[in-house]
């Protein structure tokens, strides 16, 4: 498992249902000055495969290794399921198809000196078939990782909380 993340970043990610964070500014007047605050959308998923998930380590402007789930933008005109699946077969090479939505992470970070509001609907994938292969451009290394490491392993809280839903769901015959 080559790639494999030496252990769990400092992200900030969060989930919507946890409401806003102490330091996170909402509305239009979130970024600093006043001025409005930019916002993302992207889609990823969490696929599952006999006990564990497709995980990724995205290229990183600042050189960590961490692992995190695919996700990206949709492209013009796709809709959120499409553009999940599409995300993690450009990152991953796997084939998977959507089950179930799980929910939005949301959170802020800062791109350019700007502040941004990025929204990630994640659904629970079925694995289809593919072995992960990172694709070397947006992504270093893509391996499977059992869900229970993932739980604490992940680097973002966003993340393990997606993690934590599609055991629930899988718990739960959904």
């Amino acid at each position: 498992m080559a790639g494999r993340p030496p252990g769990r970043g400092k992200g900030r990610q969060g989930t919507r249902s946890r409401g806003r964070r102490r330091g996170a500014r909402g509305g239009a007047g979130g970024a600093a000055g006043g001025a409005p605050a930019e916002r993302e959308f992207s889609c990823g998923g969490v696929v599952v495969h006999d006990g564990q998930c497709l995980v990724i380590n995205p290229v990183r402007p600042d050189g960590r290794t961490i692992a995190t789930l695919p996700k990206g933008h949709p492209e013009e005109g796709e809709d959120p399921p499409t553009a999940a699946l599409r995300e993690i077969f450009e990152e991953t090479s796997v084939t998977a198809r959507v089950t179930a939505r799980l929910g939005e992470v949301v959170y802020w970070y800062q791109r350019d000196g700007k502040r941004i509001r990025k929204t990630v609907r994640m659904y629970l994938c079925a694995y289809v078939e593919g072995d992960p292969i990172a694709d070397g451009f947006e992504v270093t290394g893509a391996f499977w990782m059992p869900l229970d490491r993932a739980l604490t392993e992940l680097a973002f809280p966003g993340d393990r909380e997606m993690i934590k839903k599609a055991m629930a769901r899988k718990r739960d015959g959904r």
